[in-house]
This record gives C-alpha cells, structure tokens and sequence, in this order.
C-alpha cells in the first residue's frame, strides 16, 4: 500500500547534503510553502516494530519529486530513532526533488507539543520562506478537542502527545486546541491546516481556528496509524480551492478502500474525511443555536442519542455527528434548512460508516448506527449527557466542553448543564 525506503536509505541522504548541492529558491517567491509537523516521540514513531514516523518519512522523500521550484515542502521532526546522530534534538529539513536538506537544528530537546515551541516552529515557516500562501500538515496522537483537564491549566491533551520516547508510554505532554489558536494567533493566516492524526474534524475544533486557517481538512474518527499516503499527497498540499481539498480528501480515502478490498473483515472500510470551510463555521454555529432551541428544552429527558453515529469513545461514546443530531431532533423543514447552510461549511466529505478502531465498543456500534446518509455530515459536535464521563471523572466531558467558543455560542447552560 505504501511506498518505503529503508531507514539506512534516508539517513544517508540527510547525511549526504553539502552546501553546494543545496538549491537556491531564496530569490523565488513561492506559490506555497507547507511544513509537516512531526510530533514523533510517542508510539507512532515504533508501534510493535512498525517505523509509521520512518515510512512517512520516505513517502515524503519520494512525493517531493513532483514538487516544482516554486513548491516548498519542509518537515519538522521531533523523534529518537531519526535522528541519533542528532543527540534525540529536534530539527528542520526542506524535501526537494527527493533528496533532503537540512534547514535548522535545535541546540536541545523540547516537547513539541508546547504551545510556544509550535508557533517558533511555524513562524520560522512564514519568516523565512516567501510565498504566496503557507500550509501546514499535523502528523501524530491526537483527540480533538477533547481533554483530561480544563484547558486553563497546564496539563494538556488533544493534539501531538510527547512522551520524551518513541515508544512505551502513552502518558505525556499534549497541546490543546485552545493553546494551538493561541500559538498560531498573529501569524499569516494558512491556507489550509491537514490533520493527519485523530479526531480532528470536529465543530469546536473547525470554530476555534476559523481565524488561522482557510480550510480544516481530516478526519472526525481514528485514522490507521499508517496515516496519509503521502507519495500521492504531496502534489495535492499545492492545488487551491475545491481542487486542494478534494485532491487531499479523495487520495486519502481513495487508498484505504482500495488497500482494505482484499481483505474479507475490512471491505468497504475507509476512513472518514471532510473539509470545514472557516469563513462559514461562524454563520453554521449560530444558526445551529437557534436550531438547537426548537428542540433542546426537552433534553435530555426526552432526547435519546441511541444509534447516531459517534466517531470516538473513551470509557463513553462522544463526538456524535453533527448532522446526525440535527437530522433526528429538528422538524425536517428546519433540518433541510440547517442541511442547505451546513454544506457551504463543510462543502466537501467522503463517508465510510466503519472505519479502523482499537475499541470494541466502537466497532459494535458500526452494526447499530443509522444509515440514512442524512445522518452523516462527517463532522462532529459535542452533545452533553448524564452519565459518569460526562458528569465527572478522567474526563468531565460537559464542563470541559464548556470553554470552547462553539460551545459558548450554543450554551448548552440554558438548558441546565
């Protein structure tokens, strides 16, 4: 399914790099620069023996092929196994014409996952390249917006778990969404963010960064940690408009249904992909409100969430699709209406209905899920709910929900949350 080189293949070509061989496009203002920020010190670097980080890696040496001069492509890599010769720091590499070169290195080891180490590494990005537009890929764990803590306080978790390893622990430092808006805040604003990692599209995480990127692009469910085929997606990061999101969107999804047909417990498979458009999520979120109150008075006494689809489970199912509940608890005159604004702010998707999990919660309820495309929009949206997960515990979903602006603009509080 994937194209892979050998570890010892690209530690030469990084190690094979001089100073004459390096091309000079610092006179040429690119039409878009993109940087792949990999937050690999966690188990994706080494799962069970599978080098996922190293894979990708090659796959992006062998994509930048098709890159022309006016096409910039850089990777930031935070990992052990790629860089030994490196003492385990972080550093920088430009990807041209398949072969690599270095571009900066750090004097020590940092989480990438700190708010202010990610925006010095974007920025670096938007400082010293000129272009046109700038792109940003996110390789690695994430869980959308979904914490373990309130995100006023230190601890964190929903995207680029660091766990000062490449494997072992899955316990580390995270960057919530709420820090990712806040570091991105200033700087030129992207043309599109690409969430190879978990759990992405979700309302509040489309909401939160609608002033720091065009287009949110993956996926609302678990993604295989084989992730993108990045050799077919690389030329696809340099399209614009609809062809950037559908050339990303149906590469990725096209690959996992094609790869999962010859095998009998995955056919039909793929993995879940939409785009929110930003300029709309803020009209889509208020008129949601308003829809909301035609039926929310009565939840959650008689509002029941059994059978719409949900694209993730903790110790509970969570991230119900967003038209799926708009689709069974609004008057189908209103719910057409809600459709017709939903679908400029999420203009493009592709729907797999089962897709690649670790819980068997989740793969059981692939059997019991609606399957009237109507409710499925691709895109998640928080739901409150009386039960342990939500009202307390490890997650206390409904009080940490509550600090994100989507949620503030529904205010599930009118109704007594």
């Amino acid at each position: 399914m994937k194209y892979f080189l050998t570890l010892i293949g690209t530690l030469l070509l990084m190690t094979a790099c001089h100073k004459n061989d390096d091309p000079d496009f610092t006179e040429l203002t690119a039409t878009r620069a993109v940087l792949i920020y990999m937050s690999g010190e966690n188990n994706l670097t080494v799962e069970s023996g599978i080098r996922y980080l190293q894979y990708d890696m090659d796959e992006i040496i062998e994509g930048s092929k098709y890159l022309t001069d006016r096409q910039r492509l850089f990777v930031f890599v935070d990992s052990l196994v790629t860089n030994k010769n490196k003492a385990g720091r972080p550093y920088i590499m430009e990807v041209h014409g398949g072969r690599v070169y270095e571009r900066l290195k750090f004097d020590e080891d940092f989480y990438s996952s700190d708010p202010e180490k990610f925006r010095e590494i974007v920025s670096w990005m938007t400082e010293n390249v000129k272009a046109d537009g700038y792109g940003l890929v996110l390789w690695g764990h994430a869980t959308g917006w979904a914490v373990d803590t309130d995100t006023i306080v230190s601890s964190r978790r929903s995207y680029g778990l660091d766990t000062h390893e490449d494997q072992g622990p899955t316990a580390g430092k995270w960057m919530n969404i709420t820090q990712m808006q806040e570091a991105l805040q200033g700087l030129p604003k992207l043309d599109f963010i690409f969430c190879d990692c978990c759990n992405m599209m979700c309302a509040e995480v489309g909401y939160e960064l609608r002033n720091e990127t065009q287009y949110l692009i993956g996926s609302p469910a678990e993604i295989p940690g084989a992730g993108a085929p990045y050799d077919k997606i690389i030329p696809q990061l340099y399209k614009n408009g609809p062809d950037l999101y559908k050339g990303i969107i149906d590469t990725y999804f096209d690959e996992y249904l094609n790869s999962y047909t010859s095998n009998t417990g995955l056919q039909e498979y793929s993995v879940p992909l939409s785009v929110i458009n930003t300029d709309c999520i803020e009209q889509l979120a208020f008129l949601t409100r308003n829809v909301v109150e035609t039926f929310a008075t009565n939840y959650p006494e008689q509002l029941k969430l059994d059978n719409l689809p949900f694209y993730f489970t903790f110790d509970a199912p969570v991230m119900y699709d967003m038209q799926g509940v708009i689709k069974r608890f609004a008057d189908p005159a209103t719910f057409q209406h809600w459709q017709q604004v939903y679908r400029t702010a999420v203009p493009y998707s592709r729907i797999s209905k089962e897709w690649m999990s670790i819980y068997a919660q989740q793969i059981y309820a692939f059997q019991t899920f609606e399957q009237d495309d109507d409710y499925w929009g691709c895109v998640s949206m928080f739901v409150p709910q009386y039960n342990r997960s939500y009202l307390g515990g490890t997650y206390a979903y409904n009080a940490r929900a509550d600090h994100l602006g989507w949620n503030k603009i529904i205010n599930w509080s009118r109704y007594g949350w």
